[in-house]
């Protein structure tokens, strides 16, 4: 029985169409389709699939159908479909590292104040040198939390203005211009965009903007702009403009990482105790000493947790062919200019 209660009818690879009938290409494309591995459906939403194949034998019958000239075939596209189809799901059972391009479509849940979301991102081929190229669990969930965080990042939530005749929660005007830090995807910065209407700045390196870009073009309902910026680099980056409101999401895997991050937090954001930077952060165990790191530095910079809290969920990094993925917690932190910290930040 699968999640949503219904059953499951599981087949062996033995039900598959096999080389040695010479079944017809459309066949052997539906079963190709069939053994395809999704990406991990992080909003619950759950694919109604009554038919799954049991995967001892998978690899084989996907090598065989590599491996045959598929002579009984006329037509050559077909073939190449095929071959190209049967490599595909082989790299899928690789490891996320060896996974093809893919496209997700993620939906931001509605909330009281907003409606819900729906993003569409291409992510290419992952390389260990653009990891960004990826979506992470912790984009997801910062996304998810931005409806819930308004509270938080109005200048003064007391006194914000009343908002009844607009659909998009009032985060302030002072938020009128948001920078993500380390967008990857997108997925944060338009999720941002989308609920609140404000314009946001996402920013990478070189390497990731021009997808960035083109998942910006693609999903773009609110203001935003792409930019490159480099923290490792930021004398080179040049005067940025100065935001109210900062967001990263999982942005540590480095030990440069902290040092280079809270360089470029200083380097963009407002001096003015209004400004808020929102971090989600994964635990993951080999990184602990990294947001230790980083919680001091933003400490040292005059930047104190505001709110924080924990929530855990399903990344797909280890184990993308497997149903519920590693499970990962994420800690959201809100920082703030703190009254007995602002002279080291020289807050106006």
């Amino acid at each position: 029985m699968d999640d949503t209660g219904q059953e499951e009818t599981v087949l062996s690879v033995l039900d598959l169409p096999q080389l040695y009938t010479r079944p017809p290409a459309a066949d052997l494309l539906l079963a190709l389709d069939r053994l395809q591995v999704k990406p991990i459906a992080w909003d619950n939403a759950v694919e109604v699939n009554n038919h799954v194949v049991d995967g001892e034998g998978v690899p084989k019958y996907l090598t065989s159908i590599v491996a045959s000239s598929l002579a009984w075939i006329a037509d050559d596209n077909s073939k190449e479909h095929l071959w190209e189809a049967a490599s595909a799901r082989l790299c899928e059972r690789s490891g996320r590292s060896a996974t093809p391009s893919v496209t997700r479509t993620l939906v931001i849940p509605a909330t009281p104040s907003t409606e819900a979301v729906s993003i569409t991102l291409y992510e290419p081929s992952l390389t260990a040198d653009n990891l960004g190229h990826k979506t992470w669990l912790a984009s997801f969930l910062l996304a998810k939390r931005l409806a819930s965080l308004v509270p938080h990042l109005r200048p003064h939530p007391h006194k914000a203005k009343s908002n009844s005749a607009s659909s998009t929660p009032d985060i302030g005007d002072y938020s009128t211009q948001a920078i993500e830090l380390g967008a990857g995807t997108g997925l944060v910065g338009l999720a941002l965009a989308t609920l609140f209407d404000v314009h946001v700045h996402l920013t990478d390196l070189p390497a990731i903007v021009p997808n960035l870009s083109a998942n910006v073009e693609s999903n773009t309902r609110g203001n935003t702009s792409v930019g490159e910026l480099d923290w490792s680099n930021l004398e080179d980056e040049g005067e940025q403009p100065k935001y109210h409101l900062v967001v990263a999401a999982d942005p540590l895997y480095s030990p440069h990482h902290p040092a280079w991050l809270v360089g470029a937090i200083k380097h963009v954001l407002k001096k003015d105790r209004r400004a808020r930077v929102v971090i989600e952060l994964p635990l993951r165990e080999a990184y602990v000493p990294e947001v230790e790191e980083f919680k001091k530095r933003m400490g040292e910079l005059g930047l104190n947790i505001e709110v924080e809290g924990l929530e855990s969920g399903f990344d797909d990094w280890e184990s993308a062919h497997e149903k519920n993925g590693s499970k990962v917690v994420n800690h959201l932190q809100i920082f703030r200019v703190e009254e007995s910290t602002a002279e080291k930040f020289k807050v106006d």
